[in-house]
C-alpha cells in the first residue's frame, strides 16, 4: 500500500493517505464486482453437477446424489429447487409441475418426497390394485388432492 503512490506515477502528488483511501476503494470496489460476477457463477456451475432424470432411468442413484448434492450447497431453497426442477425432464418433470400448480412455494424436500412416491421402490401390482381399491378421500381433504393422491396409487 505504501507503494500505491509510486505506481500513481512519479509526478503524482497523492499522500500516503489518500494512497490508502483509493487502495481501500480498489478493494472494495474489487470485493463487490467479485459477489456479482463469481458467486452467481459459482452457484450456476452447481447446478450442472446434478445428473439429468427423466423417470426412465434408476431412481434410487439419482435420488442419492441429488440429495446429497442439495445438502451441500449454501444456497437459498429457491435455488435449490430452481436446480432441481431443471435436471427434471419428462414425467419426473411433469409430477413437479402438478406440485408447484398446488404450491408455488414448494420445498426442495417436498420435492423429492413426491418423486420418491412416483418413482421410488416398486410394490407389486397387487398390492397398488388394493390400496387404489380402499382408498378414500380423507376428512378436510380437497377433491383435486384426493384425485392426485389417486392418481399417484394408479
Amino acid at each position: 500500500m505504501a507503494n500505491m503512490s509510486g505506481l500513481l506515477g512519479p509526478g503524482s502528488a497523492a499522500s500516503s493517505s489518500e494512497a490508502a483511501a483509493s487502495a481501500d476503494d480498489w478493494t472494495k470496489a474489487l470485493g463487490q464486482i467479485l459477489e456479482k460476477v463469481v458467486l452467481p457463477h459459482a452457484e450456476s456451475d452447481s447446478c450442472r453437477k446434478l445428473r439429468l432424470f427423466a423417470g426412465e432411468e434408476e431412481f434410487e442413484p439419482w435420488l442419492e446424489h441429488t440429495t446429497e448434492m442439495l445438502q451441500e450447497w449454501a444456497v437459498p431453497d429457491a435455488e435449490k429447487r430452481r436446480c432441481l426442477i431443471e435436471s427434471l425432464g419428462g414425467p419426473a418433470l411433469d409430477v413437479i409441475r402438478t406440485l408447484k400448480l398446488i404450491d408455488p412455494g414448494v420445498s426442495v424436500k417436498d420435492c423429492l418426497e413426491a418423486l420418491e412416491h412416483t418413482f421410488g421402490s416398486v410394490e407389486g401390482p397387487e398390492d397398488s390394485y388394493c390400496k387404489f381399491l380402499n382408498s378414500r378421500q380423507q376428512k378436510g381433504e380437497k377433491a383435486s388432492a384426493y384425485i392426485q393422491r389417486l392418481e399417484r396409487l394408479l
